[in-house]
């Protein structure tokens, strides 16, 4: 492989490597802050406002088309005041449930007006009772979509050990082999220098020795010259 062609093949490597190490970079930036609002009991470890909950139970199995199991991931998106005026009975909702000290995600029954208060009934699809109502506000999120077993990988993937493996791991090697492909393609354009430093030193002197040649030629021709005279 001539020098030019070696050149373009380590320029796409780096850039492949690079794209590739700064999306698993971007990737652990946004799960780490997903990750640290997962600490706080009154909030739901999302990105740019879609969150995502590992299901812990059966309570919401059933034969709808928008029921999920047990060890399901769910997408959903984050409520504000403005989007919980548009809840409506029949929307599946994420609230922090203080009985179990837990998110709790449930479909609501009814939308009452307590001493005018806006109040939601919510329950499971698997439940046999309602939950205790629950005031609007407390409302975190909406169901959105499901991911069918996904939950496993993601309850793993939060847990110390699941993030080093898969996370931190992958980020160290990424930049390891970053660090000698980088090493490599310096060693090759040095010796590339090298070389032509080399071609040119060969050249140039060459180039004396073929100057020095002819002046050693000019220089006997007129000594003939002068003898035949």
């Amino acid at each position: 492989m001539n020098p030019k062609a070696r050149k373009k093949v380590f320029q796409a490597l780096k850039i492949s490597l690079n794209g590739l190490f700064y999306t698993v970079i971007v990737f652990l930036v946004l799960f780490s802050v997903a990750s640290i609002q997962l600490k706080s009991t009154s909030d739901i470890a999302n990105v740019f406002q879609t969150g995502f909950l590992s299901v812990q139970s059966n309570s919401m199995s059933g034969d709808n088309n928008d029921s999920f199991n047990q060890g399901d991931v769910i997408l959903v998106s984050m409520l504000n005041e403005q989007s919980r005026n548009h809840l409506a009975v029949g929307d599946i909702v994420t609230f922090y449930d203080h009985t179990i000290r837990s998110h709790n995600t449930h479909r609501i029954l009814e939308i009452e007006w307590i001493d005018n208060e806006l109040f939601l009934i919510t329950k499971g699809d698997n439940t046999l009772e309602a939950d205790q109502p629950i005031h609007v506000s407390e409302a975190l999120s909406v169901h959105r979509s499901t991911i069918p077993n996904a939950g496993n990988m993601l309850d793993y993937l939060q847990s110390p050990t699941g993030f080093a493996v898969f996370v931190i791991l992958p980020v160290l090697v990424l930049l390891l082999l970053e660090g000698a492909f980088l090493v490599r393609f310096l060693l090759v354009m040095n010796k590339e220098k090298l070389e032509n430093k080399f071609k040119k030193q060969v050249e140039q002197v060459n180039r004396s020795l073929e100057t020095e040649i002819e002046a050693i030629r000019k220089e006997i021709l007129r000594e003939l010259e002068l003898t035949k005279g």
